[in-house]
């Protein structure tokens, strides 16, 4: 039977699926992988790999399947530069957290470097950045610290301060967990409640227990998705945690607490896709369509992407006049942009011709009216399904 396209697209993303995660499961075992099969080409698999920012999770089993090619140099040098960036970030992060101890600043390290440790395998598990927070006053002092290192300062950036050392090595040392304009009700738990606790043998150095590490970690994914998606290097995150930490888990406890933050049913859809994905279950279509919209965000998202998170705001039942909603949002929505209108409502039309006019210079809201005006009735139930169905704390 002929298949037709919606078919074919699913069909395409099942081979992906489960020969991604032949490739990740052999590097975690150590052993060969199946051969690449019908379906996907082997250059496809280095642009999952280098989009989903998991290229030695992937290569490192490719390697043992291509036999001589053109690419497997291009792969051999990736798995070095790899390996040779991972030492770098792991000596780089004991070194500033050694020197901000001595110096009397109170931090934390975050994110990637903290899973470095929770993988095989430090890694095969990528980073593009060391992450870590400092608390109280000491922002100033940390950047007198980073820069006696020999650290470059770029100064501010939202809530953070970038810092580098040659080519490889970037810091971002943050002075909040959670930016207020990324996710308000993640901003107020993580401002409102300091969680980190002192690491045994230390005075200034800060980390999470095994759930709040968990709440964060997926408080930031959420960010992320809701934003612009996210990529499934994420799953992987999820999926390894889990292997490790799971009889460890207060389950009541984490399921309060990503209460709190609106982000309980994203991370148990997000938790299930995983073990779908890596334990090679069965897969139901609202899961495939989820996979395939993370492979194809790569691992930070698509600025296009974030129209989704806006019309699942607007459009909380029928997907009918989608493009009304986005060009005249509601004044609940209105009103996060403009707050002047909790008190002038009836004003609404006048921020919408703002909106429409700064909308024309702005690239980010130009891609948006690209991705709405571009997808078909189709595409717009099945993103907002997505969207619906993950929960992001926006159902009024």
């Amino acid at each position: 039977m002929k298949k037709n396209a919606g078919e074919k697209q699913m069909a395409d993303i099942t081979v992906i699926r489960k020969y991604t995660r032949e490739l990740i499961k052999a590097t975690f075992e150590n052993r060969k992988p199946s051969e690449i099969p019908e379906g996907i080409t082997l250059p496809e698999l280095m642009e999952i790999a280098v989009r989903g920012q998991m290229p030695y999770l992937l290569y490192n089993s490719i390697l043992k399947v291509t036999g001589e090619c053109d690419e497997n140099k291009a792969i051999k040098g990736t798995l070095v530069y790899s390996t040779m960036k991972t030492f770098m970030q792991v000596f780089a992060a004991k070194e500033i957290t050694a020197a901000f101890e001595k110096n009397g600043i109170k931090h934390q390290v975050l994110k990637g470097t903290i899973m470095k440790n929770i993988y095989p395998s430090p890694e095969m598990r990528e980073m593009s950045d060391i992450d870590l927070v400092v608390y109280d006053d000491s922002l100033d002092n940390a950047s007198k610290v980073m820069e006696s290192m020999g650290y470059k300062n770029h100064g501010l950036i939202k809530h953070h301060m970038i810092f580098s050392k040659g080519k490889e090595l970037v810091v971002e040392v943050h002075w909040c967990l959670f930016d207020a304009n990324a996710g308000k009700q993640q901003h107020v738990y993580f401002k409102d409640n300091f969680r980190a606790n002192l690491k045994e043998g230390t005075e200034y150095t800060y980390e999470f227990g095994k759930e709040d590490f968990y709440v964060y970690m997926i408080s930031h994914m959420a960010k992320h998705f809701f934003e612009t998606g996210c990529g499934i290097r994420n799953l992987v995150d999820i999926y390894v945690f889990w292997g490790k930490y799971e009889a460890e888990m207060d389950m009541e406890y984490l399921k309060a607490e990503l209460q709190k933050c609106g982000i309980y049913e994203f991370e148990k859809n997000m938790r299930r896709l995983a073990f779908i994905w890596m334990d090679d279950e069965e897969c139901e279509p609202f899961y495939e369509n989820l996979f395939e919209y993370m492979v194809n965000s790569g691992i930070y998202g698509k600025t296009e992407n974030g129209v989704w998170g806006q019309l699942a705001k607007e459009a909380q039942g029928s997907d009918d006049h989608i493009k009304l909603h986005y060009y005249f949002p509601s004044l609940e929505f209105m009103k996060e942009k403009y707050p002047w209108l909790s008190k002038m409502p009836f004003l609404l039309p006048v921020a919408w011709i703002i909106r429409g006019i700064c909308g024309v210079a702005n690239k980010s809201s130009r891609d948006h009216r690209s991705q709405i005006e571009n997808a078909d009735k189709e595409e717009v139930s099945k993103m907002l399904e997505i969207y619906h169905r993950l929960d992001l704390g926006f159902r009024r």
